[in-house]
């Protein structure tokens, strides 16, 4: 049975009017057609010629004919489920399923200064073993970190992959660069499991070799694809909404014929992560508004298409500590994407950008993400919601509910409780000496990292592991000269 997640129990948010998303579909197939996608493969590129593609051999640049997008993209299915190591933590992507990841960042912070540092391998490990004791965070998402201590950058990716492999037992998502999946797909195997592979496209319309590469033995591996966009708008795409999701969708529905036409009927997940620049630095802006109206619009457009979504944007926040800005900037992002239809969306970790992240952070984004799932799933009304005949029977003061078996049954269904939130009254707030969210997070921190993790791997398992890792120091040693 997998993860339950939260159900979405109301239509989603459209932002668009159903012709307004129908333009953009009509811009994204004049993309397809007559601009093209840059595809740097020469197997591929010969490949999706033989398959009725027009092929520009000197720009490597490949245009789509309507015909076959519309055939791949029905050939992608629609819900599908994902194995993790635990089978209760499958994943059924799809449907009106809501599910939350993790956001990253290259190093984690010193908790006193809030200043950047590389983690050790230790606190690598003690992140993934928070991330897999929150309840709200249903799959790892990549890294955590950007590597560790005494690890060469090359081998990042295949170390982090090893540790959430002996740390969770939940799904994981993989980047795939630098050949690491020939790495990562025989540790996934080893230890029974799927990853999903994560390959990002080079905006503005460009697959890399490297993307290109690792979606193939993704596909060969029978291992579900997300495909990741990452429009910077006014930069690597339209400063315009609508045309940087008409960039992205060109991006994804590129590889998504690429993918069917390897396999049909692969699974596959598309997931969005369109920032702002900020136009007086130059940098992208995370946490804007402008993210969450992107993912709202593509939402919708992918909703018409009917593929699962995955919204990567607020997980990652201009604020550089966990303070007041972050929580806004994550909790309006999860809000709006969640709404707007998202499948699974990143919120936990991620702390100042992709430069920092901490499990303590992440242990405060877990209420966020409840309290979203919270509002997602709705509110029954029927007799026994209504209450009429409770009411009937209080009836005014002096009459109350404190004391009625409906109230212990509904108040912990209809409420939710923070879990780090200060839910004190003032006086007692006072009393014992004004603790903030960020204090009562700590203290949760040290409580899941005193607890027993995850069963470890078997023994042949962890034999393996350590020798595809082996396998993968000798190779980029060799990579590297």
């Amino acid at each position: 049975m997998p993860r339950k997640g939260f159900t979405r129990r109301f239509k989603p948010l459209d932002l668009a009017s159903q012709e307004h998303i129908l333009e953009i579909c009509k811009a994204t197939r004049h993309v397809l057609e007559n601009t093209g996608v840059r595809f740097e493969s020469q197997w591929a590129i010969e490949f999706l010629e033989k398959h009725g593609c027009k092929v520009d051999q000197e720009n490597l640049r490949v245009r789509f004919p309507d015909t076959l997008v519309e055939e791949c993209l029905r050939s992608a299915p629609c819900c599908f489920t994902v194995r993790a190591r635990n089978p209760e933590n499958d994943l059924a992507l799809g449907g009106e399923t809501l599910y939350f990841s993790h956001s990253s960042g290259m190093k984690t912070i010193d908790l006193a200064t809030f200043e950047p540092r590389e983690p050790t391998q230790s606190e690598y490990a003690d992140c993934i073993r928070v991330l897999d004791a929150l309840p709200t965070i249903d799959h790892l998402g990549c890294y955590p970190y950007f590597g560790y201590q005494g690890v060469c950058p090359a081998m990042a990716i295949p170390e982090g992959v090893a540790l959430g492999m002996r740390y969770s037992s939940k799904h994981q998502a993989a980047c795939c660069s630098n050949d690491c999946e020939i790495f990562t797909i025989p540790m996934a195997q080893a230890t029974d499991q799927e990853l999903t592979g994560t390959i990002t496209s080079s905006s503005p319309l460009v697959w890399s070799e490297s993307a290109v590469n690792a979606a193939r033995r993704m596909v060969e591996a029978g291992f579900p694809i997300t495909t990741v966009d990452g429009c910077v708008l006014g930069g690597s795409g339209p400063a315009t909404i609508a045309g940087s999701v008409v960039v992205s969708n060109a991006e994804h529905l590129a590889m998504i014929v690429l993918v069917q036409l390897l396999n049909p009927g692969h699974r596959i997940c598309i997931g969005h992560f369109a920032l702002a620049m900020n136009m007086a630095s130059g940098s992208p802006a995370f946490g804007q508004i402008t993210s969450s109206l992107s993912n709202a619009v593509f939402n919708q457009v992918w909703r018409h298409y009917g593929l699962p979504v995955n919204d990567g944007s607020p997980g990652y926040v201009t604020a550089k500590t966990m303070d007041y800005q972050a929580g806004y900037e994550k909790a309006t992002g999860a809000m709006a994407a969640a709404l707007s239809g998202a499948h699974t969306i990143l919120l936990h970790l991620g702390i100042s950008s992709e430069i920092t992240a901490h499990p303590v952070q992440a242990i405060l984004d877990d209420d966020i993400a409840e309290m979203v799932g919270r509002f997602v799933e709705g509110e029954p009304v029927d007799a026994e919601t209504i209450a009429l005949d409770l009411i009937e029977q209080v009836g005014p003061i002096p009459g109350h509910y404190l004391n009625k078996a409906h109230t212990r049954k509904w108040w912990r269904k209809e409420q939710y409780v923070p879990r780090v939130g200060d839910k004190l009254t003032y006086p007692e707030w006072l009393a014992k000496g004004k603790p903030s969210a960020l204090d009562y997070a700590r203290e949760r921190l040290e409580e899941i990292l005193a607890k027993p993790s995850v069963p470890p791997l078997t023994p042949t398992q962890e034999a393996d592991v350590a020798r595809i890792l082996g396998e993968a120091r000798e190779y980029y040693r060799a990579w590297r000269s």
